[in-house]
């Protein structure tokens, strides 16, 4: 059986760090993946033009890297045919039409649409993160105030948090917080849908928790993250989400 070759995702900071004719030239041996949340920070960014940041996006895509989409197009397609979602990341239409010039990215930067999606982002990354976290606050104050205490002795690092967190995640049912993280007419079957790591959804919802969760440490510490360290971490999440695979 013919090995899968190694999907490989670049993030804004390597795609800043690294020389755009380097970037080309590796793209054209590699599985290389230009995801839409490398596309959205490029459109966002303030380490620079954002005019000079999509020129060079698109020489990536037309270099040999694949566009690929954001998490919420494989939760409605796992949940559609309630199957995990293949092991194949790039869209090959969209792909075809950065590089065929189809696609205007120059467009992004005046596009009403566009600043919908940019403001959309915000929102959900606000909801996600933001808002559950104080929602669970409040809610495990008034009903479990001992919960308080054990969350205050998690580790201090960030790292070695997250770990105690996901082990803590790992024991959950994630198949039955996966049915509840997404709309009801995005499943066509609740029993087969997020059944294991070999979909995204789960690693959606596991990803989530544990953010979540972390930001209500933050707030049981006395830091409340603001939006924008939100808007950053739903980015963040989005390249992990497809790093696990």
């Amino acid at each position: 059986m013919p090995t899968k070759p190694k999907q490989i995702v670049i993030d804004e900071d390597a795609f800043i760090g690294i020389g755009i004719d380097a970037l080309c030239d590796f793209a054209g041996d590699h599985l290389l993946l230009g995801c839409d949340t490398l596309l959205y920070e490029c459109a966002t960014t303030s380490q620079g033009s954002p005019k000079d940041m999509l020129y060079r996006y698109k020489r990536l895509i037309q270099g040999g890297a694949y566009y690929c989409s954001c998490s919420v197009k494989y939760l409605q397609s796992e949940g559609k045919i309630c199957c995990a979602y293949p092991w194949f990341l790039p869209d090959l239409d969209a792909t075809r039409q950065i590089r065929m010039g189809e696609a205007r990215l120059e467009d992004t930067l005046t596009s009403p649409k566009t600043g919908d999606v940019f403001r959309s982002r915000c929102r959900v990354a606000r909801a996600e993160f933001v808002g559950l976290s104080e929602k669970l606050k409040s809610r495990i104050d008034l009903e479990r105030p001992d919960v308080g205490k054990v969350i205050r002795d998690l580790p201090r690092d960030g790292l070695g948090r997250l770990g105690k967190l996901f082990e803590r995640i790992d024991t959950l049912d994630l198949h039955e917080m996966g049915v509840e993280s997404v709309p009801d007419n995005w499943i066509k079957d609740k029993r087969k849908f997020c059944l294991s790591s070999e979909w995204m959804s789960w690693h959606y919802v596991r990803l989530t928790s544990a953010i979540v969760e972390n930001y209500y440490y933050l707030r049981q510490m006395g830091g409340v993250p603001g939006d924008v360290r939100a808007e950053h971490d739903y980015q963040d999440m989005e390249y992990v989400l497809l790093l696990s695979r």
